[in-house]
């Protein structure tokens, strides 16, 4: 489960800054891509929560284990001592395993956690925009200098071709 977890978180950031670069120039995907990182750091909280209720029922098994034992002992019953003893190593070794499980998921959690402040944080800076927002910018403030220089090149070009063509009727 954690390694889906890994996997789709990593490929929510790839997919985010590849739409901040520009190259899927869709605003609306990348604030719906923040959406999903939403939800998944939701299923990481639901997850990091029953990690930590399994830890705390391993740990109090091995309580109870401890106890068994300690009892069975103090009657001199051997057998059930052992029994108690082989159980609370294996619910120690669970608890264990749980324990480090629980470190990486809230490792993780704050992993993402930083990688979606930053996406929100580019979203209000307005470093993603949508593609149809670019084209209205676009369409209202054409670079009338650049079209400008194009005619005048454009005007010179047909100038000089005129200027050769007349050249040549009178022979020179």
């Amino acid at each position: 489960m954690f390694s889906e977890f890994k996997r789709a978180w990593k490929q929510a950031v790839d997919n985010f800054w590849h739409e901040l670069e520009g190259d899927a120039g869709d605003g609306d995907a990348a604030y719906r891509e923040v959406a999903r990182v939403r939800n998944q750091m939701e299923e990481l909280d639901t997850a990091i929560g029953e990690t930590r209720q399994r830890l705390s029922h391993e740990t109090e098994q091995v309580r109870v284990c401890i106890r068994r034992e300690r009892m069975a002992k103090d009657i001199g019953d051997g057998e059930t001592a052992r029994i108690a003893a082989e159980y609370r190593e294996r619910h120690e070794e669970r608890a264990a395993v749980l324990d480090r499980k629980l470190e990486a998921l809230e490792a993780e959690r704050r992993l993402c956690r930083r990688d979606l402040d930053e996406m929100e944080k580019a979203l209000q800076d307005g470093r993603v925009r949508s593609a149809r927002a670019e084209l209205d910018d676009l369409n209202r403030h054409p670079r009338e200098d650049e079209f400008r220089n194009l005619e005048d090149a454009d005007r010179a070009q047909s100038a000089e071709e005129r200027l050769e063509e007349l050249k040549k009727r009178m022979g020179k």
